[in-house]
């Protein structure tokens, strides 16, 4: 082993990145970290520009940047400044070199038709996704797709049918990075008035795309096609529905007045979608001071009379 360098495994990161087990796996197949040195098919090893490019994406999403946006920063610094994460696996290492070294994997040529086939279709996917989140469903255009691939529409026909059937693959990944770190904090709450709080407070670092996937839900219950109406509602529903459960268990205990809990998600959802553009006017108010504010009269409006209860 290189004396100068520093190996980690995965629950030795885990702790210095603060990132979960479950989130770092996830960043390997997005792409975002290379592979670790493999010594055997349970074992693997982590080197500090791991650590560097974790610690990176963690800032960059505190600052709403979307996944794909990330993997995109990161390759180009990667590419002008060599090193700029850290010490990389060395290839003196005596390790069984099973996997890809200081390369990720989407830099190694596919061997295979098949492989060069998936690949061009994740990539189609997360050109997809990223359109999407910037312009919405109605003004993402398959030749802007194709012209920023640099491929003929010929070449995104063989994979989709449509616009609408990429859309029904992108929303449910667009979704998944945005929330990926969020849902154990969520779900250790015990107390339904705080698990409601840090729901709201989940959204704030990815407004933007929260509000994208909103909007392209809108969108797609607006469509004439039967499934891409069904992906709208469900998508819309699936962000909803916990909200509903939360609230019921807060008339259930006593915290708020029996209303009717469909009807506050959706104004918390509401609130939420207002709140990016409260922000994009009043440019000096910070955001989560501006949906404390909102939160706390929401909250303070929907308690028993009286009720002095607070979070816990």
């Amino acid at each position: 082993m290189e004396e100068n360098v520093r190996w980690y495994k995965i629950a030795e990161l885990e702790k210095l990145s603060g990132v979960s087990r479950r989130t770092i796996h996830f960043y390997l197949q997005q792409k975002l970290i290379h592979s670790p040195a493999k010594t055997g098919k349970t074992m693997a090893y982590y080197d500090e520009t791991h650590l560097q490019k974790l610690a990176y994406i963690k800032r960059a999403k505190t600052q709403g940047t979307p996944l794909l946006a990330i993997r995109q920063q990161i390759e180009q610094i990667e590419k002008n400044q060599p090193g700029a994460f850290g010490t990389a696996i060395p290839e003196t290492f005596g390790f069984e070199r099973k996997t890809v070294q200081t390369e990720r994997p989407e830099e190694k040529p596919p061997s295979t038709r098949r492989e060069k086939s998936n690949r061009m279709r994740e990539i189609i996917l997360a050109t997809g996704c990223y359109q999407f989140q910037e312009k919405g469903f109605r003004d993402t255009k398959i030749s802007e797709i194709t012209k920023a691939l640099n491929i003929g529409k010929g070449t995104f026909y063989f994979y989709f049918l449509n616009k609408q059937e990429l859309l029904l693959e992108c929303i449910p990944r667009i979704f998944q990075n945005l929330f990926q770190d969020s849902w154990n904090p969520i779900r250790q709450a015990k107390n339904p008035l705080k698990r409601l709080e840090q729901r709201a407070f989940a959204v704030l670092p990815v407004l933007k795309e929260f509000c994208a996937i909103i909007q392209l839900s809108k969108e797609a219950m607006e469509e004439s096609d039967s499934r891409i109406r069904q992906l709208g509602k469900d998508t819309y529903l699936s962000i909803r529905q916990p909200l509903e459960m939360d609230i019921e268990k807060c008339i259930r205990q006593g915290i708020f007045q029996p209303v009717n809990p469909k009807i506050a998600a959706t104004l918390m959802i509401g609130l939420i979608e207002n709140l990016y553009y409260t922000r994009s006017i009043d440019t000096g108010l910070k955001i989560r001071e501006i949906w404390s504010n909102i939160f706390k009269l929401m909250m303070d409006g929907m308690r028993q009379t009286g009720d002095a209860q607070r979070l816990t």
